[in-house]
């Protein structure tokens, strides 16, 4: 009964290991979407910014 339980309890570590690593890339490569957008942001941003003040300036 023992010996049963400790390969039952085995097999379900192994799966949720495995289950981990998957959420893992998955949870990475989300953040490197986030921050790929926040830096595009980033920039469009700054390049609104740069066209008030050109268009400021030609007032």
């Amino acid at each position: 009964m023992e010996v049963q339980c400790y390969e039952n309890d085995a097999y379900w570590r192994k799966r949720y290991q495995g289950l981990c690593y998957e959420m893992g890339e998955i949870v990475n490569e989300q953040q490197d979407k986030i921050i790929s957008l926040s830096q595009e942001n980033k920039r469009l941003k700054r390049e609104i910014w740069n066209m008030k003040q050109t268009k400021r300036r030609r007032r």
